[in-house]
């Protein structure tokens, strides 16, 4: 990245947050490394959607009704320069603040705004939302994280065998299922792994994983495993695993859990969670079902695997079952500050 010497630092960036916690995380990044760009502090503006429902954009003016009035009073002058934000429901508030600055600002938007992609400036997308690609439209291969605090190892770890494999285990939100058998082949999966490079599995479920799968899971788990099982007041030692497991098996379902462990720079192992027949997979790269995606009109559902596969071309991640270079992932492979540069750049370039 250039520094702040040696650009403007003048320019005046808004982040829209949410209630979606990991979309607002995503808008914080982002505008965290704008903001170093260009030499300002981004203003970030929390906006509470007040309508249940809210008809699809491609219906939707320029407007502020979706939001309370305290919420309509955080959007005054000076108008930005960049509005940076997530979702479908603030597309409208950021097209009216773009009118209100006289077509001046420019929109980056994260995600999928289920809109026509040639309102934004830059679409930040990644591939579970199955949008086109096209000269607006940017490509991550996972949700962007923010930088974790290191975190030390756990007193009780100090005598466990390494390698120490990070296991973290999220649940069955539809369109994907846990159901016994898919919990008994990731106890196969665990199981392997240990005995094959004869370290520990240290295993943090989550509130999705529910206690009967959670307790399933480890009874099937090698023995002097360090097992967490999820609970609302317990003491979590999921960033303590983060920061010092020596290699991860990541279960497939959660986007941000799989960004979170490639950013260690460590080997990953995604593994899949059986998905619904009754969730259909489909998207267009081209053609005309790629150009009513592009124009709002309709939108792929959201598939998860298109991660895991990606995440697999790009040698980023082994995938449970798909292993194409016999286990072995490289570490460092991965590097966000390397994504983020990109976008920031395209950024410059829409500025100018």
């Amino acid at each position: 990245m250039t520094t702040p010497d040696t650009i403007k630092s003048d320019k005046v960036i808004w982040g829209l947050l949410g209630k979606n916690r990991g979309d607002s995380s995503q808008v914080e990044v982002l505008c965290q490394a704008l903001g170093k760009e260009f030499g300002v502090e981004p203003v970030f503006k929390k906006l509470t959607c007040i309508k249940r429902f809210v008809v699809p954009n491609i219906f939707r003016r320029p407007s502020l009704n979706i939001l309370s009035k305290a919420d309509k009073q955080k959007l005054a002058p000076e108008w930005p320069d960049i509005i940076v934000g997530s979702g479908r429901k603030s597309v409208a508030v950021a097209r009216w603040v773009k009118q209100q600055s006289g077509n001046k600002t420019k929109l980056v938007w994260i995600g999928r705004p289920k809109a026509p992609l040639d309102w934004f400036d830059l679409v930040i997308t990644t591939p579970q939302y199955g949008l086109p690609d096209g000269p607006n439209i940017y490509q991550l291969p996972l949700p962007l994280v923010p930088h974790k605090t290191v975190v030390s190892a756990l007193h009780r770890w100090q005598d466990l065998p390494r390698p120490w494999i990070g296991v973290l285990v999220g649940g069955a939100r539809f369109p994907v299922q846990m159901d016994d058998h898919c919990i008994g082949q990731l106890g196969h999966c665990i199981t392997a792994a240990c005995e094959a490079s004869g370290g520990t599995a240290l295993v943090s479920t989550s509130p999705r994983t529910g206690r009967e799968t959670g307790e399933k899971l480890q009874s099937l788990v090698p023995s002097g495993s360090d097992f967490y099982l999820w609970q609302k007041d317990g003491e979590n030692p999921y960033q303590a695993i983060l920061s010092n497991a020596d290699r991860f098996i990541v279960t497939g379902d959660s986007a941000s859990m799989m960004a979170e462990a490639c950013h260690m720079g460590k080997p990953v192992e995604v593994f899949p969670l059986q998905r619904s027949n009754l969730w259909p997979r489909w998207g267009a790269s081209n053609g005309f079902i790629a150009w009513l995606i592009a124009k709002g009109v309709l939108a792929p559902p959201r598939d998860i695997s298109a991660i895991h596969d990606l995440l697999l071309e790009r040698g980023l991640a082994d995938v449970y079952g798909r292993k194409n270079r016999n286990g072995q992932v490289e570490e460092g492979c991965y590097n966000q500050d390397t994504e983020l540069s990109v976008i920031v750049a395209r950024v410059g370039k829409v500025m100018s």
